[in-house]
């Protein structure tokens, strides 16, 4: 399975599925709090804060945006939804496949992926008639 990365998420919802503070720009103060099902906002964009920890950056409204007054959400998958993921996910897997593609040329890519089933049913095609017959005795 592709993995997920900030930057895949940006331009999409964020929702909450617990509790989720959102801090404002010093991250030391929270701005507002949201509750399971409640819509957090777009993703503008994300940063990455001291220990590694990846905070998402929303406008929570027009004027917050105008004012460039975004709050921060910390990445915690267990409070955070993003009904996209399974879109996002698809795009991550279909750009992988198109990739190797472009590297391996399309008759490469194929062979490389299919290739060791061909080979196993060509095996299985070839021992399968001793098998069935020692069977028989």
């Amino acid at each position: 399975m592709p993995s997920v990365t900030a930057d895949k998420l940006v331009n999409h919802d964020l929702y909450a599925k617990g509790n989720v503070n959102a801090l404002d720009s010093t991250f030391n103060n929270v701005a507002q709090t949201f509750v399971a099902g409640q819509r957090i906002g777009n993703i503008y964009s994300w940063i990455q804060g001291t220990g590694g920890k990846i905070y998402y950056m929303i406008y929570l409204t027009k004027a917050d945006y105008d004012n460039f007054n975004p709050v921060y959400v910390l990445h915690d998958s267990n409070k955070l939804d993003v009904p996209d993921l399974p879109n996002i996910l698809q795009q991550i897997a279909d750009q992988a496949k198109a990739d190797a593609i472009a590297k391996n040329g399309v008759v490469g890519y194929y062979l490389q992926t299919y290739l060791p089933y061909i080979v196993g049913a060509v095996v299985i095609a070839i021992a399968l008639p001793s098998i069935t017959k020692s069977f028989k005795k």
